[in-house]
């Protein structure tokens, strides 16, 4: 199976290629002619990953005319599938588990960008029969997630006892590796389903301070934690997953919150 990633080197992309291995596979990169690279490799599958996640300024090129590029690239171009990895952010602020159907309500450029390409799909899905669907996940996490972000700062703080601030926040928290089980099977059955959207959470919240908790009580370990700031305009106290419909086509969870911190805190 010939299969071409944008974002390879990202956190999602480097955990994808271990669940593809055996694969001949293609990793494009940032700056490639997109159009000729997809043309000269004739992929049978796609996986676009690359986004734009921090430079607001680059983020229309990198989330949404890349997507087009792409797009044009395979509308007739006999691929099995395509997978578009969306955002769970392009629902912007709910007040009860977020569905498939409910409408987009961006409140920042990322999340309007990334809203704007799960369309264009559905576009180029309905339009030119093109098999993309596009996967929206909630907040992974898991091996090669960036230092910077939540989880990795807890798990440093707690390996070398430095202290941690903790701000408000609720996540949906999804293992990398069910994830990426998700993209194989959404992408491997896109040639029936194009243009469909599929949530992939666990279903259900944490909010940080419990995931801090959390770990306490697995490591018998307590933090220096101080308690700071408070709720952004782009924060939410609702943010979980309805993850019915990827259920429906033999999806789950395999690896609670739980689970995960404990392989990756090794206790």
């Amino acid at each position: 199976m010939r299969v071409f990633i944008t974002g390879a080197t990202g956190f999602i992309g480097t955990n994808l290629l271990q669940h593809l291995k055996g694969n001949d596979i293609y990793c494009y990169s940032h700056g490639q002619n997109v159009t000729e690279a997809i043309a000269r490799f004739t992929p049978d599958y796609i996986y676009h990953l690359a986004a734009q996640i921090y430079k607001d300024e680059e983020m229309f090129t990198s989330n949404v005319v890349l997507t087009h590029d792409i797009l044009e690239a395979v509308k007739n171009t006999p691929i099995k599938g395509m997978i578009y990895v969306g955002s769970s952010s392009e629902y912007g602020r709910k007040t009860k588990p977020m569905k498939e159907t409910d409408f987009l309500d961006p409140t920042t450029m990322y999340e309007a960008t990334k809203g704007a390409a799960s369309l264009l799909c559905q576009a180029y899905a309905r339009t030119y029969n093109v098999p993309v669907v596009i996967a929206r996940p909630f907040s992974v996490y898991g091996k090669h997630e960036p230092a910077h972000r939540f989880i990795p700062t807890l798990l440093r703080s707690y390996k070398f006892n430095l202290p941690i601030k903790v701000s408000p926040g609720v996540h949906d928290f999804i293992h990398v590796d069910d994830f990426c089980k998700g993209l194989k099977l959404v992408c491997e059955n896109a040639f029936g389903i194009h243009g469909e959207i599929y949530n992939f959470g666990t279903g259900v919240m944490y909010s940080n301070e419990e995931v801090v908790q959390l770990i306490e009580r697995l490591t018998k370990y307590t933090f220096d934690k101080e308690l700071v700031g408070k709720m952004r305009p782009f924060d939410s106290q609702c943010w979980v997953c309805d993850n019915s419909k990827a259920r429906s086509i033999g999806w789950k969870v395999e690896t609670t919150l739980p689970e995960g911190l404990v392989k990756l805190l090794n206790v």
